[in-house]
């Protein structure tokens, strides 16, 4: 027998591929480009840049400083030896009184010497006595100005000239009288006065600023590429976040409108996840998570077959419920793989084979009556004619026997017995023959009406109560009035003939989603368990007199409707009928057609 459903096949599951479920517009290389690697640089080297840019102005900033400062000390002591030569100017000072103000001022500390010069640079007075007469290489500033820089290699200085102005307006160069001469005797020169002062203390304080800020700069730079970095992956986490996000409501989304039930566990065999069609066919309302797939046995020799051939597996079980029922299940199952492609788990996707079963054993059953009504057909024809000329012979045996009780009563024996024989193959016929509907609008009042009036007295006989009931009133439904009345009369017959000691039959009517439901009721004996599958077969009956075929007319009328009927019953409970008619019987009963039909077709 074909399969009429088959779980989705499965491959092996790698968890490294969940990442391509969803098709985010978060992730398009337009959107990614504005975060890419190459913008990060740009950032770190633009505050680079900027942070170069301040540092060299600041050292810049720090060597002006220290120019100042020293030109600041060089003014100072330049004063102090004017102040002093001022002061000896009136005492009478020559270049022994000059040489000895130049030695002692130069004893200050950052002082390396003080000098005066002839503008051809000629040393005429120098702190340091061995220096006079030589030359000094610093150029002369300009009228009324000053020259300074930095000489010198592997001892520098910073070396300032001015002109001398001990006093001014006092003679050529400022004195007051040929005594206060540094030069030849007789000759006025202008002299320039040089101070040397050590920038080591400077530079050094220079230097450990420049180290101070390449350090203050660089932490900033570390500082500023650690914020650009933390932001990037800030965002990337934030996207990561969202994608990860969406994919689990993708996911569970996606599980859970599944129509086949899922579990999902670890190699242990610990269910770490299932869907809610899971959760309905294994009848876990409060999901599967953290049982064991072992407290379903049918699951048991899948995970033993995967566990061996380690593929894709299909297998049908039978699992067992709660509540001690057993359901057959379609399993497919497959090995989960981390991204190194080693097992992490199983998969099981599963289908529920009941209905399956259910329709295959319906049309086993359709296979069988079929038969049985091509078979019952050809009897029939047979067998009627047949009766026909033993039922005539009887009526003639009957009329002669007129004086003979005991052969009149044989002969109408016969005649009976051959008149029921010939409704047995009426009823037979029916079965065989397709159901042609004459389908109109009927009020479900009306049809109630007119077939309980045909089991009145039968049910006043048996002492039956009838209970009926259409809610609303004015219901109605589409259908075959003959055909319906007669279906409704077999149920009826059936539940009368089932109280012997009389009780009460219940028909009932209401609308449905689909519909209209007719239900019939009674009171009787009940139908055993094991006769429930067979009612609706011809010719299975459990009367001493009945034939059997008329259950299977009401199942035939019913599904030429379009319709379904079900029963429950139980011994000493008596039975239920129901019918479930549809809105739409036209299209119903084209997809339905009867069993003779459907199977004349093929």
């Amino acid at each position: 027998m074909a399969r009429f459903l088959r779980s989705p096949v499965l491959e092996p599951i790698h968890t490294g591929e969940a990442s391509n479920m969803i098709d985010d517009p978060h992730l398009s290389p337009a959107r990614l480009a504005w975060f890419s690697p190459w913008m990060l640089i740009g950032s770190v080297c633009l505050l680079a840049g900027i942070l170069f840019f301040l540092a060299v102005k600041n050292v810049n900033r720090e060597r002006e400083f220290t120019k100042r400062a020293l030109l600041s000390q060089a003014e100072v002591l330049m004063r102090s030896v004017e102040a002093g030569a001022r002061t000896g100017m009136g005492m009478g000072w020559r270049r022994r009184q000059y040489q000895t103000l130049l030695e002692e001022t130069a004893h200050q500390s950052g002082v390396l010497f003080l000098a005066l010069v002839t503008p051809q640079g000629r040393i005429v007075a120098h702190s340091n006595p061995e220096e006079i007469g030589k030359t000094i290489g610093l150029s002369l500033p300009e009228a009324g100005g000053r020259s300074y820089g930095f000489l010198g290699q592997k001892q520098r200085r910073f070396e300032v000239m001015r002109t001398f102005r001990p006093w001014h307006g006092r003679g050529r160069n400022g004195c007051a009288n040929e005594r206060c001469e540094l030069g030849p005797p007789g000759v006025q020169k202008e002299l320039f006065l040089v101070v040397g002062l050590d920038p080591a203390p400077f530079e050094a304080a220079s230097r450990q600023d420049v180290r101070q800020t390449i350090i203050l700069f660089g932490t900033m730079l570390l500082v500023g590429a650690a914020g650009f970095l933390s932001l990037f992956w800030a965002h990337n986490f934030r996207q990561a976040r969202a994608r990860l996000q969406g994919m689990r409501t993708f996911t569970a989304t996606v599980l859970n409108q599944m129509p086949v039930g899922m579990l999902m566990t670890d190699l242990e065999g610990r269910i770490e996840r299932s869907n809610e069609a899971a959760r309905r066919v294994l009848q876990r309302h409060n999901g599967a998570e953290g049982s064991h797939i072992g407290d379903f046995p049918g699951f048991v020799s899948v995970i033993g077959r995967l566990r061996e051939e380690e593929t894709v597996i299909e297998q049908e079980i039978a699992c067992r419920l709660s509540d001690s029922t057993s359901i057959p299940l379609l399993v497919n199952a497959a090995l989960i793989r981390d991204s190194s492609g080693h097992p992490g788990g199983y998969v099981f996707l599963f289908s529920d084979m009941s209905s399956i079963r259910r329709l295959e054993d319906q049309l086993r059953r359709s296979e069988r009556l079929a038969g049985l009504g091509r078979l019952a057909a050809g009897v029939a024809h047979e067998i009627r004619n047949p009766l026909s000329s033993i039922k005539g012979f009887a009526t003639i045996l009957a009329g002669r026997a007129r004086g003979d009780p005991r052969s009149r009563e044989i002969a109408d024996t016969m005649v009976q017995e051959v008149e029921r024989l010939n409704r047995a193959v009426t009823e037979l016929l029916n079965f065989a023959r397709p159901a042609d509907l004459d389908r109109h609008v009927i009020s479900c009042k009306a049809l109630f009406s007119d077939s309980l009036r045909l089991i009145e007295q039968d049910a006043l006989h048996q002492n039956v109560r009838i209970e009926s009931e259409v809610a609303p009133e004015e219901l109605e439904m589409t259908g075959d009035p003959d055909i319906l009345v007669q279906v409704l009369l077999n149920l009826y017959l059936n539940g009368i003939h089932a109280m012997q000691e009389g009780g009460t039959l219940r028909v009932r009517a209401h609308p449905d989603p689909g519909g209209v439901v007719i239900e019939v009721a009674d009171s009787g004996t009940g139908i055993p368990a094991e006769h429930l599958p067979h009612i609706f077969d011809p010719y299975f009956t459990t009367k001493p007199r009945g034939v059997g075929l008329g259950l299977a007319n009401v199942h035939k009328f019913v599904g030429a409707h379009g319709g379904e009927i079900e029963v429950q019953s139980a011994p000493g409970k008596g039975s239920h009928f129901v019918m479930r008619f549809p809105s739409r019987p036209d299209e119903q009963a084209q997809n339905t057609p009867s069993l003779p039909e459907a199977h004349r077709n093929g």
